[in-house]
C-alpha cells in the first residue's frame, strides 16, 4: 500500500495547537480492519470494566486530556485540565471508594489560567514516598514570533494533605537561559527524586520585548529531577539533540533507582529520515543516563509528528514494560515490548493492533499489583475521518483494553470499555485496582473500573 503522509498546521480559535494530518491513499485498496490482527497469542475475554460514568463536563472547545493515579490505599486522583471564558485551569478529583463517588473539584494551579489547554498531552500526576501528591504541566504565554506563536513552560505543585490543597507552583528552569518546554512527563523513583523530562525548543530575546527561536542552540530532550521533594529541580541537561518535536516523552522510575525516559528520535534528514522510539537508561536515580536505544528497528520512514509517545511502566522484578505507534511500512499499529536487563536490550514487538492502515493511535499502560502488563487505546476504525487521513483535534475512537501475563498471554476483551466516541485514554493500577480515564466526544472527562 502506497502512504502519503502529509503534516500540516492547524490554529483553533481559543486554543492554539499543531495538528498534523497522516494521510492514506485509499485508491484501489482494500480497507482493512484494524481489528484483523494476528490472534495467534491472543485470548478473548468479557469485558470486566463496569459502565463508564461522566467525572467532569468541560467546555465544548476544550478537548481535556485526563489522567490518573491510584495511591497504595486505592485512592484515585483524577487530574483534568477544564476551559472557562478561554481560561484554562487545572482540576483534581478524587474517590476513596473506587471510583461509587468523587470529591468535589479542587483547583491545583495556583495563579488563574496558568495552564495550557492541549489535549495532546496530559497532565501528570504521581505521588511522593511520604503521601505528597505531585502535579505537573505546561502553562503557555503568546509569543508571535515563535513556532504556533506560543512559548510554553513547565509548571510543578505538590500537596501535602492527600489533595485537599497545593501548595504555590513553581515553573522548572525557570533561571536558565530561554526555551519553550513541550511534550512533558514526570516519574518518581524509590528514593524520592521527581524526574522529569521534555521536549526544548531554544529561545532567544530579539530586542523587541519578544521571543524568537534560538538557532544558535539545537532542539534537545530536556532532563532535571528534584532531590528536595519538590522544593527545586536541578540544572538541566540534555538527553540527546534532534528529537521528534512533536511526539510526547515518557518516563518510568522503580524502588531501585532506575529512570526510563523515552522518546522519538529522528535518525537522518530529509524525506529519508526515520523516526522510531527509543530509551535512555539511568541506573543512578538521573545523575547519568546511557545512550538512548531503539525500542524496535521499525524504520518508520515520516517527515513530520504524530504526537504519539511510548510510555513505560516497570514491574516487581525490574523488567521494563512499553508500548507505542509505528507508521512502519507494512505493518502500522500498536506494540508491546519488554526489557528483562533494565533498557539495553528489548525483546521482539508483539502486535496488539495492526493492519494495513493505522492512523496515529494513544496507547498507555500500567502494571498491576501481580505484575500483569494492563494496556488501553484508541481505536478510530470506522468512527471518523481518521480512517484515510488523521488529525488530533477531529479523532473520534472507542477505548479499549487488553491485558498481558508474564507468560506472554494476551488477553483482549471484546468489546470496547466506551459507550460512546472518546479519545486520549489513561490507565493506572495499585491495591489491586485498575480504573481508565478518557476524553468524551462531548469533552467530558469519562471514567471505568473494575468492580
Amino acid at each position: 500500500m502506497n502512504k502519503i503522509i502529509i503534516p500540516a498546521i492547524i490554529v483553533i480559535i481559543a486554543i492554539i495547537s499543531a495538528t498534523f494530518a497522516f494521510t492514506n491513499d485509499m485508491n484501489n485498496t482494500k480497507q482493512v480492519s484494524v481489528s484483523e490482527i494476528d490472534t495467534s497469542s491472543i485470548l478473548p475475554m468479557a469485558m470486566p470494566f463496569v459502565n463508564p460514568i461522566q467525572i467532569a463536563q468541560t467546555s465544548i472547545d476544550s478537548q481535556p486530556a485526563p489522567n490518573i493515579a491510584i495511591d497504595d490505599s486505592g485512592k484515585m486522583f483524577i487530574i483534568y485540565p477544564s476551559t472557562e471564558n478561554r481560561i484554562t485551569n487545572l482540576y483534581l478529583k478524587t474517590s476513596v471508594d473506587n471510583g461509587k463517588t468523587f470529591s468535589d473539584s479542587v483547583r491545583i494551579n495556583s495563579i488563574d489560567g496558568n495552564v495550557v489547554l492541549d489535549g495532546r498531552v496530559a497532565p501528570t500526576i504521581t505521588f511522593g514516598n511520604d503521601g505528597q501528591v505531585y502535579a505537573l504541566w505546561a502553562n503557555s504565554t503568546p509569543e508571535p514570533n515563535l513556532f504556533m506563536g506560543v512559548y510554553r513552560t513547565l509548571i510543578f505543585a505538590q500537596s501535602l494533605d492527600g489533595g485537599k490543597s497545593f501548595l504555590p507552583s513553581i515553573e522548572i528552569a525557570a533561571n536558565e537561559l530561554p526555551s519553550g518546554k513541550f511534550f512533558q512527563n514526570m516519574a518518581v523513583s524509590g528514593d524520592g527524586n521527581i524526574h522529569v523530562a521534555w521536549l526544548d525548543s531554544p529561545a532567544k530575546n530579539n530586542g523587541t520585548g519578544y521571543l524568537e527561536s534560538d538557532k544558535s542552540r539545537p532542539s534537545t530532550l530536556k532532563y532535571s529531577y528534584s532531590a528536595d521533594g519538590g522544593k527545586s529541580f536541578l540544572p538541566t541537561k540534555s538527553l540527546a539533540e534532534n528529537p521528534c518535536p512533536c511526539c510526547n516523552v515518557q518516563l518510568a522510575a522503580d524502588a531501585e533507582n532506575n529512570v526510563y525516559v523515552s522518546w522519538r528520535q529522528v535518525f537522518g534528514d530529509g524525506e529519508t529520515q526515520v523516526r522510531d522510539m527509543v530509551v535512555a537508561s539511568s541506573y543512578d536515580s538521573g545523575k547519568t543516563f546511557s545512550d538512548p536505544v531503539k525500542i524496535s528497528d521499525d524504520n518508520f520512514n515520516f517527515h513530520g509528528c504524530v504526537h504519539v509517545g511510548a510510555p513505560m511502566d516497570v514491574d516487581s522484578k525490574g523488567n521494563l514494560h512499553v508500548v507505542w505507534y509505528t507508521g512502519k511500512e507494512g505493518a502500522p499499529g500498536i506494540y508491546y515490548a519488554t526489557s528483562s536487563d533494565k533498557g539495553q536490550t528489548f525483546s521482539q514487538p508483539i502486535p496488539i493492533l495492526t493492519s494495513e492502515w493505522v492512523p496515529p493511535l494513544r496507547v498507555y499502560l500500567t502494571i498491576d499489583d501481580n505484575d500483569i502488563a494492563w494496556i488501553t487505546w484508541e481505536d478510530a476504525t470506522g468512527h471518523s475521518t481518521n480512517d484515510t487521513i488523521w488529525r488530533y483535534g477531529e479523532t473520534k475512537a472507542m477505548i479499549y483494553a487488553a491485558k498481558i501475563t508474564s507468560d506472554g498471554t494476551i488477553t483482549k476483551f471484546d468489546k470496547p470499555v466506551t459507550i460512546e466516541e472518546g479519545k486520549s485514554p489513561a490507565i493506572a493500577s495499585g491495591n489491586n485496582l485498575v480504573s481508565i480515564v478518557w476524553t468524551g466526544d462531548d469533552n467530558s472527562v469519562q471514567f471505568t473500573t473494575m468492580p
